[in-house]
Formats: structure tokens, C-alpha cells, sequence
């Protein structure tokens, strides 16, 4: 199941596929053996309410009795929001509650840094100051270590290197310096389509890492791949769809 905010939503990926395409539907192309349903509960409108909002994505995940949750960008908004720098402390820390209900692996991101989206998609008061990110990522990181279920990612450590114009490789495909556009839209905030299946194949490393019974052949891990299987299915109208989580059923 993939839990989270916009960019796991796909926020306007429509631009690029002709329809939105969540995390969940490329999960669905990327997965090259039998699997359980691939199951959505991401949502733009987390930033509005991101207690509520985790509260009700952690209660689908325990009702479909996920067997994976896909959560790379839910802290992000228990941490960034036009809110005090203790707030954010405060409110990272139910978040972290509300994961520690899920038993099953669980794929996390740190917060990363998105000050370069100021003026463009979020507002000066809605960014942590650098102490506050610092503090923020080290709590998810003791945290993390606490919990043998969750397994981060590196999410804002290759958003990092892309802003810094380094160059950086997903699977085989390697991708020069400057290749920022490639995978990061221009708001400085949200995903490409392509970056969303980059950022999902560098998740599912590390999912092989930790569970050795999986291989990295199970999953289609080329980002350009990928995408064009989405467009394509997007096309011919025969995207996945996405399922609704019902209640006891067993579903990723």
C-alpha cells in the first residue's frame, strides 16, 4: 500500500502522461512477478491536515492488512507547514506514533530539503530553518534504528545531490550532471514521472537489501523503462487501476 502526500499522488504528472499517475500505478508496472493489489491512500490534500491524514492512510493499512507500505514522502508534511519550529518537533512525533502502529516493512524517507521551492510552490513560513531539518532527520534516524520494520530510503540524499548538479544513477541508467529537470518538475517541490519510478527503484533497493528472499530481477528497475510502460498504458486505457482498501483482505 502506498501512503503519503503529493508527490506519491503524482501531482501533475498528468502533463506528462495524459492522465495522473500515482506511485501505486507505477508500483504496478515495475513488479515483474506475482504480487498482491497495490493499494493507494496517498493524497494532495495531506498538507492540509497531516494528523488526520496519517491517522486515516495508518488505519487502511492495519483494515487491508498490508503486507509493505510504500510511506517515502509521509513525514513530509509533519515537518514543513506554516507552523512554529517546536510544532514541527511536536507534530513529527505523532507521525512517527501513528508509523509505529504497522508491523509489516515499511519503506521511509528523511525529510529532505525543499527551500529551493520557496516563491515557486511553498511559502517562507512553511520551510523548517536548517536546525529544525537537522533535528527533524536525526529523530527519524534514532527512531528508525528502533524499528527493525522500517527501512529508509535515500530520497532526500538524491534530492541533495541533484540540486548540487551531481550526477546520479537509478538501475542502469545513469544521468549526467544538471539532469535536475529530468527528474524533478519546476516547481523545485514534486517529481517528474520519470523521477517517481527513479525514486521507487532506489526504495526497492533497499528493500532487497533487507529481505533477502527478494531479488532485484522480481522489478523492472528502469526509470525510462518504466515511464514508457505507464504512457503506453495510460494510452491504451488500460492503466491500473487503483483499489480501494477493504477490510480483511491482504494487500501490499
Amino acid at each position: 500500500m502506498v501512503i503519503g502526500a503529493s508527490a506519491s499522488a503524482g501531482f501533475n504528472t498528468r502533463r506528462e502522461a495524459g492522465r495522473t499517475v500515482n506511485l501505486a500505478k507505477i508500483i504496478e508496472h515495475m513488479v515483474e512477478v506475482e504480487h498482491d493489489e497495490v493499494l493507494n491512500t496517498s493524497s494532495p490534500l495531506f498538507f492540509m491536515n497531516p494528523r488526520w491524514m496519517g491517522t486515516q492512510a495508518i488505519r487502511s493499512a492495519k483494515e487491508a492488512r498490508a503486507t509493505l507500505v510504500v510511506a517515502v514522502d509521509f513525514l513530509f508534511w509533519f515537518g514543513y507547514g506554516p507552523k512554529s519550529e517546536d510544532r514541527r518537533m511536536e507534530d513529527l512525533e505523532a507521525g512517527l506514533k501513528y508509523l509505529s502502529e504497522l508491523k509489516c516493512p515499511v519503506l521511509l524517507s528523511r525529510i529532505p530539503d525543499m527551500k529551493a521551492s520557496v516563491g515557486k510552490m511553498l511559502s517562507p513560513r512553511q520551510v523548517p530553518r536548517p536546525a529544525t531539518l537537522k533535528g527533524l532527520n536525526e529523530r527519524i534516524d534514532a527512531w528508525a534504528a528502533e524499528h527493525k520494520n522500517i527501512i529508509l530510503v535515500p530520497m532526500a540524499e538524491f534530492l541533495n545531490d541533484l540540486r548540487a548538479g551531481k550526477a546520479v544513477k537509478v538501475a542502469k541508467i545513469s544521468y549526467p550532471e544538471g539532469s535536475i529537470r529530468t527528474l524533478l518538475q519546476r516547481d523545485e517541490l514534486h517529481p517528474t514521472l520519470e523521477g517517481m519510478v527513479a525514486l521507487m527503484a532506489l526504495s526497492l533497493f533497499k528493500l532487497c537489501e533487507r529481505h533477502k528472499e527478494l531479488s532485484q530481477d522480481d522489478f523492472e528497475m528502469d526509470p525510462q523503462v518504466v515511464k514508457k510502460r505507464v504512457i503506453a498504458a495510460v494510452r491504451r486505457g488500460k492503466k491500473p487501476e487503483d483499489k480501494t482498501p477493504a477490510k480483511n483482505k491482504k494487500d501490499s
